[in-house]
């Protein structure tokens, strides 16, 4: 019992260290991705707090993106802005309408959900036809090295 009264500190480090090893990233590692950047525009103009969905061809995996209020957007797989996979992808694009906070929400102490209990739908702001990857037109194709891919919408 002395000895391990005496080892207090280095024993404690010791055993943090291990710990510390031990709990780096587990499990297989990550396919490489690639950078990938572009716009969306629609009209012309750039498309603010427009999701996309970036969908392999043939379905086994998809990589995301928000764009910022210039229209500029950088897709993420695994983590924030690390791109995708190399290949074949379908795009879709949405833009949802904000909802505002008017002081009748379900945080609201007397707030009664509307007639059968079920809000609204919120809105599509772009053409319905970008929302499906599947079926809007829109495909990239990308590659072993930085990608950048402009989508100019129109009715």
């Amino acid at each position: 019992m002395n000895t391990l009264i005496k080892c207090g500190g280095a024993c404690l480090l010791m055993a943090a260290l291990a710990l510390t090893i031990g709990c780096g990233k587990s499990g297989p590692p990550r396919p490489k991705t690639y950078p990938v950047s572009g716009t969306v525009t629609y009209k012309g103009e750039p498309v603010a707090d427009a999701n996309l969905n970036f969908q392999l061809a043939d379905g086994s995996a998809f990589s995301m993106a928000k764009t910022n209020a210039a229209g500029t957007y950088a897709l993420m797989t695994f983590e924030p802005g690390d791109g995708a996979l190399p290949g074949e992808y379908k795009v879709g694009i949405t833009k949802y309408e904000m909802s505002t906070v008017t002081g009748s929400g379900p945080e609201d102490p007397d707030y009664e959900p509307p007639e059968g209990g079920v809000a609204a739908p919120a809105k599509n702001l772009l053409p319905a036809k970008y929302s499906n990857p599947q079926t809007s037109g829109l495909t990239a194709t990308i590659t072993e090295s930085s990608n950048t891919f402009h989508f100019d919408l129109i009715d």
